[in-house]
């Protein structure tokens, strides 16, 4: 896994990008201006989502070796899905609920709650119950600005005491 330098400085880039981009689109007639945008949020949130993982507890339980089976049932499902086979669908919803589970299961039996752990759970729901309500189009893609916020909230909380005590790229 990347340091958390090298992710820190991606998300920093993540966010230069994404306000770039809406200056651009809100400002300009750049075509395709909203690409940049689109860019820096997937840039903020994904390598967000592995700084998160690197300095949280969930790699070291037991619960992510089922979520890693859970990745494996929604890989096969895409699969059967671009095959047009049957049960494609089943199987990534399948997966999409048992991670929400496995992760609500992994915080509920934390000892100390934080806040950074229910702004994690917050998005781990998020994500895959709208995963699964796009599945059957019962919401649109728009949801995805949810995720993306509540991951910025919890770098910023992740971060900002690591700002404050200038330890931030240890």
């Amino acid at each position: 896994m990347p340091s958390n330098q090298t992710l820190t400085i991606l998300i920093i880039l993540g966010v230069l990008m994404t306000l770039i981009g809406l200056f651009l689109s809100s400002f300009t007639m750049v075509e395709n201006s909203d690409f940049l945008l689109r860019i820096g949020l997937w840039l903020i949130e994904v390598p967000g989502m592995f700084l998160l993982l690197s300095n949280g507890t969930f790699l070291k339980t037991k619960y992510s070796r089922i979520v890693m089976g859970l990745f494996a049932f929604m890989f096969i499902g895409g699969a059967f899905m671009i095959m047009h086979w049957p049960y494609g669908n089943s199987l990534l919803v399948v997966g999409c609920i048992g991670i929400v589970i496995s992760y609500l299961v992994h915080f509920l039996k934390k000892p100390i709650k934080k806040r950074l752990d229910y702004i994690k759970l917050a998005w781990v729901s998020v994500l895959y119950i709208g995963a699964i309500l796009r599945l059957y189009h019962l919401i649109t893609t728009e949801y995805r600005i949810l995720t993306t916020v509540l991951m910025i909230l919890a770098l910023m909380d992740y971060m900002l005491p690591k700002i404050k005590n200038k330890t931030l790229f240890d």
